[in-house]
Parts: C-alpha cells; structure tokens; sequence
C-alpha cells in the first residue's frame, strides 16, 4: 500500500475512532453498519464494495491489525481520488462539517 494510502486509511480510522469514543450512538453505528457510519463522517462511502469488521476490544485485550495489501487498481475512484489529490484529505477534512464531541 503506498504512503499516501497509508495516511488516508491512519487518518480516516483515527477519526472513525475518536469519534466513536465520544458518541455513543455513532459508536453503536459504526459496530453494527459500518458503511452508513463512513457515510455519515465522510459525506460518502468511499469503499463499498469492501467488507468492513469492527473490532471492540474488551478489556485485558489488545487488537494488532496488519492491513492487506491492496492493489491500486481493486481501489474504488471515491477511495483514490482521496489519496492521489483529485480531493485531497485535507481539503475533505478542512470543507466538512466540525465533529465537536458534545460535553
């Protein structure tokens, strides 16, 4: 997977999971319809042809995933158009609307 897939997928993840940290209903979401919950965040499903598994770890448990290795061309147009600048991650993430976990 290339650098730049790489920190699409760490940055999306990392957002998916901050925000299911601090939302329980999009926690309960993203366990039991992870695509809607993408949506929900991103505006669309950028992979929807892929199977997604949402892991919740218990606790005295630790999850290591070693992400596959995809080739380019099995990416869907949505899911590279954010990794090779068409819409970069940072102008998604700089356009959507503010997550502000409530308090």
């Amino acid at each position: 997977m290339s650098d730049t897939m790489t920190a699409v997928r760490n940055q999306v993840s990392g957002t998916l999971i901050e925000r299911a940290q601090t939302d329980g209903d999009f926690r309960a979401l993203l366990k039991s319809e992870p695509h809607k919950a993408l949506q929900q965040l991103l505006g669309v499903d950028p992979i929807p042809g892929f199977k997604i598994n949402v892991i919740d770890e218990k606790p005295g448990e630790i999850n290591i995933v070693l992400p596959a290795e995809i080739a380019q061309d099995e990416l869907p147009d949505e899911l590279l158009d954010l990794a090779s600048g068409g819409v970069s991650f940072s102008a998604f993430v700089a356009s959507r609307p503010i997550y502000k976990p409530a308090k």
